[in-house]
């Protein structure tokens, strides 16, 4: 490995090793290009400062070292780098090797796995004491700090030093400063504090806010920043605490009077000893000073609920931390809450403190809150705890969840934000957060607390995180292994009719945090693969599509042994469909979306599976940009803009063109899939010029076996419709003249459709059009049946426009028609 960092001083020599990281440099700074982002600094940052005993030297360059120079280190208290070092998903080696002896050393980092990865090697004769270990950023992105914490061994004492070293852990797919802040501030407007996590390897400083809320993990980041100037404070107010002149009543007897006796006290005593009265009390009224003041009452009342937080969470926490697979908590972390504790408990043990009372509220202002030392400081301090979630900044730091975590929520409301964009309301409460044992939000189960939405067409949609699907959940089910998607999107169409039923289509989005970008064995080597899905998420997909299965009762009122299993819960009879439209994937790649096409796109089409690239920019979303242009058109196309398509959009056409894709209509080999098991269109017959009048006595005596239309027509008038519609129709009803009214033709008989074939106008003979064409145009070449009569012809077919005669609707309805203007189309092309 080699050395990317070292750093001297009098006490240790500080490495950092990696492997080769000239590959992800080489990846940020492209997506850096890529994003427009400003020049970035890159530095590492020393508290307390240092005294080097030789200037530093970093990798850079392709070089083992480049000297830096003395300025740098003593302007800024850090090391400036000149390319970037540190980034996720690389496994890095930490070394100090101590120059003086020392008894221990380790570090204190919060969580327990960072500090178990380190071991430390006492000195053996001509080997120095060392402290080493190795950290895998992972997914964590964000400052790392190395808190190390060593006992040197002096002359006769043993000097504890802690020391901590901090490096930012950046993300090659994305830009840190520009993207993130963007999802930060997605997220927060719609799951305040979700982000923030107890225990990571990184932390990054928290952004302001509005929202307030009992928080605790804020409020513990807080009081660890501000806990020095607190406790400094109350060092103050022990050492001279605030009293004020007070007024006292007594009442005492004659014997104990001191002092100047008032002229009207003396004259009752007079009066009461010529009356015999000699053992009488008297009322004295007098000023002493007394530490039992509003200001130290609030003192009071700020120190014991910091005590009782600390307590608390001290407690909740150790309990979680002894948990079987969730020591997540370094010893060293819990003692550290432990002994913040002590200096609390120290000022509550102070006489003056037993006799201050109860705080009843400030009803003044206070110029010892505000000015007297001591008071001045521990009464902000308290404001910024009672307040945090709108004064903490960059004082206050915290560990965030990694960034793929933060890259699926921004995901989830991404999709929400299209959603609105596309014309939903949102009709459901916000979802609902619930915090775990480590005092971090998360959510509930996937589908109870999701979003619902509605639009002014009927159509209303749900969306949900991380739902759960496994072999007792209904209707939705797996049979063998749970499975659970990170973003489902449910839409549910109303039945146009009493008759018919509302729609559900379901897709699922799956957020990836990872990027594809060289070739594999399986790829075609002109492939070009930079910033692909990675093939495994794609595998991921099909997983999904083919696991869930979607059970309904097979009879529309089922008995009670039909639906369900006593002692399993399993539908018994019943009705099994695959409910997934699509499953698709979403990841950081980055593209000119408005110039260039999905590489998935074809696939999408044509199977239902693929990838989006999603990625967060500056710009508002309804100007659809670059970074979410794909998923935004991909949606709309499905599903309808409100603000572009009529109100009846929602109805029977968006259903029938979402059936109508050919991704829907992938059967298993051998077997077909259609919407309408009864689909007619139709048609009228042409004209008979240049034909043989055997091809026309065919229709009118029912011997006909063929018919054949250009391939236009139908394509023009409905939406959609290509050779996987047109194998689904079943009758055709062709018109010919009317014997009563020649200026209109009659539907007077139905044919079965056999077969449909999709060929240039010369390959269709002479027998099976009526006449021969050397054309290449391409035509529908239908195969017939023997015909079936209508009882009662359809009359008014329209006979000057042939487009006018082209309908596709289904049996079902011809069979009460007589009149062709009440045809009802299906499959009908939608016109905005």
């Amino acid at each position: 490995m080699p050395e990317l960092l070292r750093i001297k001083t009098a006490d240790y020599l500080f490495t950092v090793k990696a492997a080769s990281i000239e590959k992800r440099q080489q990846v940020l700074a492209q997506t850096l290009l890529n994003r427009r982002s400003a020049s970035e600094e890159y530095s590492v940052k020393l508290m307390p400062p240092l005294t080097l005993t030789e200037r530093p030297s970093v990798y850079a360059d392709g070089q083992v070292s480049l000297n830096l120079t003395e300025h740098q280190l003593i302007n800024n208290n850090q090391i400036t780098l000149l390319e970037p070092l540190f980034f996720e998903n690389t496994l890095y080696q930490f070394e100090w090797i101590f120059l003086k002896a020392v008894e221990s050393a380790q570090l204190t980092h919060r969580s327990q796995s960072v500090c178990e990865s380190f071991i430390f090697s006492p000195s053996e004769e001509g080997i120095n004491a060392r402290l080493t270990g190795s950290i895998n950023t992972g997914n964590n992105v964000g400052w790392i700090r190395l808190p190390l914490s060593y006992q040197c061994v002096g002359n006769s004492t043993v000097n504890n030093v802690i020391q901590n070293t901090s490096f930012e852990i950046l993300p090659t797919k994305m830009a840190l400063h520009q993207d993130l802040p963007v999802m930060y501030q997605t997220i927060d407007h719609t799951f305040p504090l979700w982000r923030f996590s107890l225990v990571e390897k990184t932390e990054q400083d928290a952004s302001k806010g509005n929202t307030r809320g009992n928080f605790p993990l804020m409020w513990l980041a807080n009081f660890s920043q501000l806990r020095t100037r607190f406790e400094q404070g109350l060092k103050v107010i022990c050492q001279a605490p605030h009293s004020r002149l007070q007024p006292k009543v007594a009442h005492v007897k004659v014997a104990k009077l001191k002092g100047r006796v008032p002229y009207k006290l003396g004259e009752r005593v007079k009066q009461d000893f010529a009356n015999g009265q000699f053992d009488k009390h008297y009322r004295i009224d007098k000023k002493q000073l007394s530490v039992d003041t509003f200001e130290n009452r609030f003192i009071k009342m700020a120190v014991t609920k910091s005590k009782q937080q600390l307590a608390s969470l001290e407690q909740r926490l150790r309990l979680s931390n002894q948990v079987p697979d969730k020591q997540k908590l370094s010893v060293a972390f819990l003692n550290e809450l432990n002994n913040w504790q002590k200096p609390l408990q120290k000022v509550l043990d102070q006489s003056f403190i037993k006799e201050v009372g109860k705080y009843a509220g400030l009803n003044r202002e206070s110029l010892v809150l505000q000015q007297k030392t001591g008071y001045s400081a521990v009464y902000r301090v308290w404001q910024e705890l009672k307040f945090y979630l709108d004064v903490f900044g960059d004082q206050s730091s915290l560990s965030i969840k990694s960034v793929a975590d933060i890259y699926e929520i921004w995901c989830f409301l991404c999709i929400k934000q299209i959603l609105e964009q596309l014309g939903f309301e949102q009709t459901s409460k916000k979802v609902v957060l619930t915090q775990n044992e480590f005092l971090e939000y998360q959510f509930k189960d996937g589908l109870k607390c999701a979003f619902h939405f509605e639009r002014n067409d009927g159509v209303t949609a749900r969306l949900a995180h991380e739902p759960r699907f496994g072999k007792k959940s209904n209707p939705i089910r797996t049979y063998m292994v749970n499975q659970v998607p990170d973003i489902v999107l449910e839409v549910t169409i109303p039945a146009v009719s009493v008759e018919q039923k509302q729609k559900q289509f379901i897709w699922l989005f799956d957020a990836k945090y990872r990027i594809k970008s060289d070739q594999n064995r399986f790829d075609d080597t002109d492939t070009d693969v930079t910033d692909h899905v990675p093939d495994d998420a794609i595998n991921q997909m099909h997983r999904y599509r083919d696991a869930l299965i979607h059970l309904s009762a097979k009879n529309e009122k089922p008995s009670k042994n039909d639906v369900t299993d006593d002692v399993t819960g399993d539908v018994k009879q019943c009705s099994k469909s695959r409910p997934v439209f699509g499953a698709f994937a979403l990841y950081p790649g980055y593209f000119d979306q408005e110039a260039e096409a999905n590489p998935y796109a074809d696939a999408i089409n044509e199977i239902g599976i693929g990838a989006f690239a999603l990625l967060p920019s500056e710009e508002d979303l309804s100007n659809q940009q670059n970074g979410h242009t794909w998923l935004f058109n991909f949606l709309e196309e499905q599903i309808g803009n409100s603000s572009l398509q009529s109100v009846t959009y929602g109805k029977s056409n968006m259903a029938e063109q979402l059936y109508v894709q050919e991704a829907a209509r992938i059967p298993y080999h051998g077997m077909k899939q259609v919407l309408y098991p009864d689909l007619t269109m139709t048609i009228a017959l042409g004209a008979q010029k240049g034909r043989n009048d055997e091809y026309f006595n065919g229709f009118e005596q029912g011997t006909a076996q063929w018919y054949h239309t250009k391939q236009a027509p139908i394509d023009t008038l409905h939406a959609n419709v290509g050779m996987h519609v047109v194998e689904e129709i079943r009758y055709l009803a062709p018109a010919s003249t009317s014997k009563q009214d020649s200026h209109f033709k009659e539907i007077t008989k139905l044919w079965p459709v056999k077969q449909v074939s999709l060929l240039p106008r010369y390959a269709i003979t002479e027998q099976q059009s009526g006449t021969a064409s050397s054309s290449d145009e391409l035509y529908y070449l239908f195969e017939l049946g023997r015909p079936l009569t209508l009882q009662t012809p359809i009359t008014n077919v329209p006979q000057r426009r042939f487009f006018d005669s082209i309908k596709l609707t289904t049996l079902n309805q011809l069979e009460n028609i007589q009149v062709f203007g009440d045809v009802e189309w299906v499959y009908k092309k939608q016109t905005p």
